[in-house]
């Protein structure tokens, strides 16, 4: 499935590119500020940009490609930070365990030495 999507998103980035080249001799206008007309009615003044589409397009492919890092980036980076807390807990419990059967080996090797003690002291 995780292939099937890295070819997908691929091809849809090619197909925009396509089109971007396909298109690249026509121009764009855009309303930066303002509507179309408010400088004459309300006095508002207006901010018009004239762009190659082809440009216009590859701006908004890299915008949204960094927006989409980004915000993939967060769960990524939520999930690393769960993923490295479940590894140290792990690691403590692991430490635990070998701790506490380390402890164990000792306390039998203690009842060993004590009951060999007392064998002794009861056959003399």
């Amino acid at each position: 499935m995780k292939k099937f999507l890295n070819i997908i998103s691929y091809l849809a980035v090619l197909g925009v590119i396509y089109v971007a080249i396909a298109n690249a001799a026509e121009v764009l206008n855009l309303h930066l500020w303002g509507f179309k007309g408010t400088a004459e009615t309300l006095g508002i003044p207006e901010y018009t940009k004239t762009m190659n589409l082809a440009t216009y397009t590859f701006v908004v492919l890299a915008v949204g490609l960094f927006t989409g890092i980004c915000w993939v980036g967060q769960f990524y980076l939520a999930q690393k930070e769960k993923l490295n807390a479940y590894k140290r807990e792990l690691e403590k419990s692991s430490i635990t365990n070998s701790s506490s059967t380390s402890r164990v080996e000792v306390l039998e090797a203690k009842i060993a030495t004590l009951e060999k003690a007392l064998d002794d002291a009861l056959n003399k």
